[in-house]
């Protein structure tokens, strides 16, 4: 029994942990502030750190809605002053020409935000990942699964 003990610990201490993004929430282009209010002009980044805390160095924003980290796009849908269609940029991307806010641009086109009520449609959103989650690598949980199973073989023995 103690072998079979002894291969759990050493499964449970080889277990490496990876870091890999998790997908935190989403949110609309259009749901934030209106445009009338003059809002900030936000990247898709710094968009997320304001809905759901922290920095905008937190987390990637992709366009596609999945569960698989790999299909991270690190792109984001904005508006734009006068507009009003859909765009995809880069999720650091945010455009506000005379830092005047997004309803006080110098000309039209001089204005892009990642968050800002401006008539885009429900259809564009942007999906909110964190960065450097800690998760096991799956040949770390099997060798951990084989100990387990072996500790649990001998006390099934040891009992018989």
């Amino acid at each position: 029994m103690k072998k079979f003990i002894l291969a759990a610990v050493l499964a449970a201490a080889s277990l490496n942990l990876q870091a890999v993004p998790l997908l935190v929430g989403s949110y609309q282009v259009n749901d934030g502030p209106r445009w009338t209010t003059n809002p900030d002009v936000y990247s898709a980044t710094e968009a997320a750190a304001l809905i759901f805390g922290g920095s905008n160095t937190d987390y990637f924003i992709s366009i596609i809605d999945s569960l698989d980290y790999t299909t991270i796009t690190h792109t984001g849908w904005y508006d734009g002053w006068g507009e009003h269609l859909g765009m995809e940029f880069d999720e650091n991307y945010s455009l506000d020409v005379g830092n005047d806010g997004y309803q006080y641009p110098s000309a039209t086109n001089s204005a892009r935000s990642a968050y800002v009520e401006d008539g885009l449609n429900d259809s564009f959103v942007n999906y909110v990942w964190t960065s450097d989650v800690n998760v096991p690598e799956p040949a770390g949980i099997a060798l951990l699964g084989l100990g387990l199973l072996g500790l649990g073989f001998s006390i099934r023995k040891r009992r018989a």
